[in-house]
């Protein structure tokens, strides 16, 4: 590590600096600090260890007397050097810098602290804030996922209700099919063999005699009447119709619906209420 050049005494440029004057703002060793005490306008000035001074930080001096201020005038809130305090401001309520510092000071102190508490509170409740982002977002996720799995088990279901109303209806449908088509072979041939039928009787009445035609007339009513029992048909096909729900229903009742809550303040309000105890 680099060490630091040693300084030399500003005055007699010759020993180590090892002090400081604060109001002449220049480095001194011990005896030129001596010797610069026993000069009567300086005998009051204040010196520290050289070690302990930033050079980089210029102590402000007086713009209308260059000296270095040694009074604060509280009539004017104003930092003042000793040659504008018998002339300006004689009249005023002043004291020395030190002593409004010191005050100041503590002021800025508790100021500090309290704006440190501030910051302090302003943190934490972004740290609640984005916790609650942080759920709110796990919440949308899970819903969206609540949703899919819903709407997938509501369409799967109607899939199978389809699916069975489609089966029933094609199972009925060939069942009908296949007895009407009977019913219907069988009236085609017994139609067709009774027209024969009926074709021979016509003929026979046409050759008969009187006493044949009686002797046969019996015989002849009853196959008339069979022949005419041809066009009563025992069965008719069942009819089939979708009757759809008659309330209209909406996307809502099926699935179900969403919702946006306000988020509990509950535990915001409990830490700002600690918070607030905290600050008394």
């Amino acid at each position: 590590m680099a060490q630091c050049p040693v300084r030399s005494c500003e005055i007699c440029e010759k020993s180590p600096a090892k002090r400081f004057c604060k109001n002449c703002e220049q480095f001194f060793c011990h005896p030129c600090e001596i010797s610069h005490l026993k000069i009567r306008p300086c005998r009051n000035h204040v010196f520290r260890d050289a070690d302990k001074v930033n050079v980089e930080v210029k102590t402000p001096v007086c713009e209308q007397h260059e000296e270095i201020f040694t009074h604060y005038c509280k009539t004017c809130s104003a930092l003042i050097c000793y040659i504008c305090l018998p002339t300006t401001h004689k009249t005023h309520d002043f004291c020395i810098i030190d002593d409004e510092a010191k005050k100041k000071k503590y002021s800025l102190e508790k100021e500090v602290e309290h704006a440190e508490d501030k910051i302090t509170n302003a943190q934490i409740k972004i740290s609640y804030i984005q916790s609650t982002l942080r759920t709110f977002e796990e919440q949308a996720e899970k819903s969206k996922k609540d949703i899919e799995e819903r709407v997938a088990v509501i369409v799967g279901t109607l899939n199978d209700m389809k699916n069975d109303f489609l089966k029933s209806i094609d199972e009925q449908k060939l069942e009908e099919s296949q007895k009407i088509v009977s019913e219907i072979t069988k009236r085609v041939n017994g139609t067709n063999n009774c027209q024969q039928v009926l074709n021979k009787m016509k003929r026979a009445v046409d050759g008969k005699n009187n006493i044949t035609l009686l002797d046969s007339f019996s015989d002849m009513t009853k196959t008339l009447k069979s022949i005419s029992e041809m066009s009563n048909w025992k069965y008719l096909p069942v009819r089939v119709r979708f009757d759809p729900v008659s309330c209209r229903r909406t996307p809502e009742t099926l699935i179900g619906k969403i919702s946006f809550l306000d988020s509990p303040r509950t535990e915001l309000q409990r830490y700002e209420r600690s918070l607030q105890d905290l600050e008394y």
